[in-house]
């Protein structure tokens, strides 16, 4: 059986979560409702900087939460293996020794999502308490699903971080294609869609989301409603008439990616193998290793009412994401776990693809399927900033909601709503204080040994003249690269170049001591997520121009930084 979509409508559906709120509960169809038509801007998005690669956790942690009484909770999940955390502590019993009967199902629709959020609120007895989703998604998830409880003047909030998505979604394309041209398939909007537009950032590429139009110097997206149609698509290579943009005609232009997860990644892999085809990765959250949060929202109100009860739920969840990462028999039981609330495949499927496995294309490249990882209390209190590094979720939130408003502003009506409006971290904070033999999280380790450019993008930074000092100008853009390299964990590479205005020396030791001031202030404003061992600071002066130093159009083009992503 092939798997149900991850997140069927969170964005080419997200009509229905407006309606949600005096529909949800009286509605058992919600399909009536027409999606809004996105307005798009075909341009290349703005920086998008995270953390990516992480180093293992080590220890084990002890949490000490208030004990409950048979407090029954209801929990609706992604099947995906972020969650294995959650699902260990079920099958192992932890749940219950903290006094938790938990019901654990499975729900590919956020709508659906929603929809039972909306039946709880307005009766306990009813819906479900909590849902996990794509952290990256979240942005349009609270907005929709805030609408929905709103006439029961109540709302939602994210409490925590239990997992994350480390390979397993994937921005794909054929294996003799190239980004700019294509045509990717996917859930417009959702998480798999904005590994795409990242990698798309990262390397100075317009995006274009408009149906109509073919964009040849773009990467252009075709919107489904299932991630499981936009593989079949891009399997089939299903192709539509659109216009031209450079031409001003019509064009047949078929599909040859997709934007998709596990096991989504391994059907396109083994079917287009079959065919003698190979596909390549253009990203994924191996290298947005920070992007995809596997996100815990509750009911905010029951929540502030039932402290305890939330504790205690995150307490078994993180002492279980950390026995699964670090224990080949607990992960197998969450993986027998996942298999039972998934309804499909079994233990050894589940198990191979939270590791993450390698398999060989007809064109002898390796391509990597799966990969996931769980959760402890030190990697929650390290994703919300609160053992002293930098805020990493929030970063995620503002960067991926303003690409929402930017690229789907009908789902993002009045725009992308504060962060402390949808997320308390309080119930991290108060079970970190509490807890003791506190593992250390799995934060972005760099190694100086990197191989390959993975993204390169030129960023203008303005400087005194003659100067390596900022001027107020360039804050701006200095804090765009810190947001917008703090979703990977790639390392990064700084390159300064100047015109050819006077002395080639000079230029030289310019350049260089302008590619160490951006370094510096990048360690300085994130030093948890810049250590000296991720970053780089490389001179090139004159040497390198990417415009005609005879105009001084091409002189200011030459007067750059550029970021490198390696890996």
């Amino acid at each position: 059986m092939k798997p149900l979509p991850k997140a069927i409508a969170i964005f080419g559906g997200l009509a229905v979560l407006f309606f949600a709120g005096k529909y949800a509960v009286e509605n058992t169809s919600l399909a009536k409702y027409v999606a809004p038509k996105p307005t798009i801007a075909v341009a290349v998005p703005d920086k998008i900087d995270l953390p990516t690669t992480v180093a293992a956790t080590t220890g084990s942690s002890t949490l000490s939460a208030p004990a409950v009484s048979g407090e029954t909770v209801r929990v609706k999940v992604l099947a995906w293996n972020g969650v294995s955390g959650l699902t260990y502590a079920k099958a192992s019993g932890a749940l219950k020794a903290k006094g938790l009967n938990v019901d654990i199902k499975r729900e590919d629709d956020y709508s659906k999502m929603i929809a039972d959020m909306a039946a709880f609120a307005k009766d306990p007895a009813q819906g479900v308490h909590f849902v996990v989703i794509m952290g990256d998604g979240y942005p349009a998830f609270a907005i929709g699903a805030n609408e929905a409880l709103k006439p029961f003047n109540q709302s939602v909030s994210a409490i925590a971080g239990i997992g994350y998505s480390r390979g397993e979604d994937k921005c794909i394309i054929a294996g003799d294609a190239e980004p700019r041209g294509s045509l990717i398939a996917g859930v417009l909007g959702d998480g798999d869609i904005n590994i795409c537009i990242k990698y798309a950032s990262d390397n100075g590429i317009p995006v274009n989301a408009d149906p109509k139009v073919y964009v040849p110097n773009a990467i252009n997206f075709t919107g489904v409603s299932a991630f499981t149609d936009a593989d079949q698509k891009f399997i089939s290579g299903a192709c539509e008439e659109r216009s031209n943009v450079e031409t001003g005609k019509k064009q047949n232009v078929c599909v040859n990616g997709t934007a998709t997860w596990t096991p989504g990644d391994t059907n396109v892999f083994t079917q287009m193998k079959a065919k003698g085809k190979s596909i390549r990765v253009l990203a994924s959250t191996k290298e947005y290793a920070y992007q995809m949060p596997s996100l815990l929202i509750g009911n905010k109100q029951w929540m502030a009412k039932h402290r305890d009860v939330v504790k205690a739920l995150l307490a078994a969840t993180f002492e279980g994401g950390e026995k699964v990462r670090s224990d080949n028999a607990a992960l197998m039981v969450a993986a027998a776990e996942n298999a039972k609330v998934f309804g499909e495949q079994d233990a050894s499927y589940w198990a191979s693809l939270f590791k993450g496995t390698t398999d060989t294309g007809p064109d002898g490249k390796t391509i990597s399927l799966g990969g996931s990882t769980t959760n402890g209390i030190a990697d929650a209190a390290f994703m919300f900033g609160l053992n002293g590094a930098d805020p990493l979720f929030k970063k995620v939130y503002t960067v991926y909601g303003n690409i929402a408003v930017k690229y789907f502003p009908d789902v993002m009506p009045g725009g992308l709503r504060k962060f402390e409006d949808v997320v308390d971290t309080s119930y991290v904070a108060e079970l970190l204080q509490g807890a003791t033999n506190v593992a250390k999280a799995a934060t972005p380790t760099y190694s100086a040994a990197t191989t390959q450019t993975f993204a390169a993008k030129a960023v203008s930074i303005e400087f005194d003249t003659g100067k390596a000092t900022f001027t107020p100008k360039a804050v701006a853009a200095l804090n765009a690269i810190l947001d917008d390299a703090a979703v990977t964990a790639l390392n990064v590479q700084i390159n300064g170049h100047t015109d050819n205005v006077g002395d080639p020396t000079a230029n030289l030791a310019l350049s260089k001591a302008r590619a160490e001031a951006v370094k510096q202030f990048l360690m300085t404003n994130a030093p948890a997520n810049f250590p000296a061992e991720r970053v780089t600071a490389r001179g090139f002066g004159d040497t390198q121009p990417v415009g005609d130093n005879k105009t001084a159009a091409g002189k200011a083009q030459n007067r750059r930084v550029e970021i490198l992503l390696r890996k």
